[in-house]
């Protein structure tokens, strides 16, 4: 059955060791104009301390995987916690604290955005599709794997390990569900640094 288009970002589901994921992210801080954030985007690490949205082709800028923010509201002159951050609305000369998943262990599901990803495509890397998101939640998805080292994802296996159980997990269909872990980010470089 074919796998309907519907790219939901990264979304944390375990560890390598085998471990439940247990939802643990890192504060960071973000310029009040970095760019609007969804839940399961990639966040990159720049050079001033800050991060910001990130973009395919960083590599091992990425610092991890948004999961929420929590900033100084201006319109309302009160702190709040937010899964989207819209890029602008903080009190002037604050900084956000972005929340990202960067456990240098974690697995992530996402959907491939053309594909099958298949099974010769485990052990590869991959970069990320940035696609227009809806307003809250991430719309990327996974490029087509490669040989390349400075990818950020190495594809660990098919999404629910190939067994079909729904809509997403047919891994003879385009955009099927795959699982990845981090091959080259910030907390696991391979490159020079920032």
């Amino acid at each position: 059955m074919p796998n309907t288009v519907a790219p939901f970002g990264l979304r944390p589901i375990r560890r390598q060791d085998g471990a439940a994921s247990s939802g643990n992210f890192t504060s960071c801080k973000g310029q009040p104009t970095a760019g609007a954030l969804n839940r399961g985007d990639l966040v990159q690490q720049l050079a001033d301390g800050t991060v910001a949205v990130g973009a395919a082709g960083v590599g091992y800028n990425i610092r991890g995987v948004y999961v929420g923010c929590h900033y100084a509201l201006a319109a309302l002159g009160y702190n709040i916690w937010s899964n989207y951050w819209p890029g602008s609305g903080a009190v002037a000369g604050t900084l956000v604290d972005i929340f990202v998943v960067d456990d240098p262990f974690q697995v992530f599901e996402v959907q491939a955005s053309a594909g099958p990803i298949t099974l010769a495509g485990i052990g590869m890397n991959a970069d990320i599709v940035v696609t227009a998101s809806t307003t809250g939640f991430s719309k990327w998805a996974l490029a087509a794997p490669a040989v390349t080292a400075t990818l950020p994802f190495r594809v660990e296996r098919l999404g629910n390990g190939g067994v079909y159980t729904g809509d997403g997990y047919d891994a003879t269909s385009a955009n099927n569900i795959v699982e990845v872990t981090w091959n080259n980010m910030f907390m696991r470089q391979s490159g020079t640094g920032i």
